[in-house]
């Protein structure tokens, strides 16, 4: 699996179905990934993304795993999916260093989540190809930030 870029990606979710879907979303738009998925909240293990579901079984997890995560990897992009998206909890998982929040019931989240995905994905291969400095990926998710931002303004 994967063209020699080595980007690797970690896949944490309860629902099985839910997993297998983001990997085939993932795995559409971005072939060259080796891609681990798990159903249990666990971190460990050499991966430049992570993507994160925010529910276990009834307990809100990402905001720790991205704070273990950060510990180990500090540059890793890391992406958390909530069903239940509101002001606090986006706080949350931003200060814990979240790199980007998808709100699972809005329709909109995905495609723009992929979008910003693709250019941090791009930038990861260019850095590891032609030994580039990495340029600051959070900016790459700041458009999202201000809309996640604005639109749970208006629901408060």
């Amino acid at each position: 699996m994967g063209d020699g870029t080595g980007l690797k990606a970690l896949l944490l979710d309860d629902d099985e179905y839910a997993l297998e879907y983001l990997k085939a979303v993932l795995l559409e738009a971005h072939p060259s990934l080796e891609i681990e998925t798990r159903l249990y909240p666990d971190v460990t293990g050499d991966f430049d993304l992570y993507f994160l579901d925010d529910d276990f079984e009834g307990i809100r997890l990402a905001a720790k795993l991205a704070r273990k995560i950060r510990v180990i990897k500090p540059n890793a992009v890391i992406l958390a999916f909530s069903a239940s998206l509101d002001q606090r909890t986006l706080k949350e998982l931003v200060a814990a260093g979240c790199s980007g929040v998808c709100d699972k019931k809005v329709a909109s989240d995905m495609p723009a989540m992929m979008a910003a995905l693709a250019r941090c994905i791009a930038e990861l291969e260019a850095a590891r190809t032609r030994h580039r400095p990495r340029t600051n990926l959070i900016a790459t998710f700041r458009a999202l930030f201000r809309e996640w931002n604005q639109r749970l303004d208006r629901q408060e």
